[in-house]
């Protein structure tokens, strides 16, 4: 869940087109027309994204709303088995938190794209996840996404989605045994026999979230 307090606005004076905004905003909620960034409120959900991305200018500032919107979806409203099915697919547990920012749930996102969200923006604007951070949480949405047959577009400057973070392959389970095996310093084979044994990996800055298989 993510409560949005606050949205964005754009100094037209300030502004200079260089589209930097448009690049990290998670919902395409800032889009830059005849060289002026313009906002699309109902789509923003405060992360200050664009604010860093503009820093060096400073054309973009916070406007605090007068009532908050909460981005949150309910997973009980689609099929169970559909949902479970999706999450197990894509290796992850309906239960994973995999939204340290917003404690969204896999099975929030599974839920979401099962309810008609297929792109990764639907998704935050429906769950909030990836409407903070981002770090945490873009490579499991990309990969219920994929699983669900709706994979997005990546393009090469876009800065919202890094094509090789957030590549569905890249998790511990998609590892190969022998890029496992060359990086013996990030204990990969050691993560995945814990994880056929006990069921859980700690997650070490946040450990109060882990996964688990059981």
């Amino acid at each position: 869940m993510l409560v949005v307090d606050h949205v964005v606005a754009v100094d037209e004076i300030k502004c200079i087109g260089c589209k930097a905004c448009d690049r990290v905003c998670p919902t395409g909620a800032i889009v830059t027309v005849d060289r002026i960034a313009r906002v699309d409120e109902p789509l923003c959900t405060g992360c200050d994204k664009c604010v860093d991305a503009c820093v060096d200018h400073g054309a973009i500032t916070l406007l605090p709303l007068a009532t908050a919107r909460t981005l949150r979806t309910d997973f009980r409203t689609c099929d169970p088995v559909a949902l479970e099915a999706l999450c197990r697919t894509a290796q992850l547990d309906p239960d994973d938190s995999v939204c340290p920012c917003t404690g969204t749930k896999a099975r929030e996102i599974a839920a979401a794209i099962l309810n008609g969200a297929h792109t990764v923006e639907a998704v935050t604007l429906q769950t909030g996840v990836r409407g903070a951070c981002s770090i945490w949480c873009s490579s499991p949405t990309v990969r219920l996404l994929e699983i669900a047959g709706f994979p997005p577009a990546i393009e090469e400057k876009d800065w919202r989605l890094y094509p090789d973070g957030v590549d569905p392959k890249m998790s511990l389970s998609g590892i190969s045994e022998e890029i496992a095996a060359r990086y013996p310093e990030y204990h990969l084979v050691e993560n995945r026999q814990v994880l056929a044994t006990e069921g859980r990996v700690d997650l070490p800055f946040f450990p109060s979230i882990m996964r688990k298989t059981k």
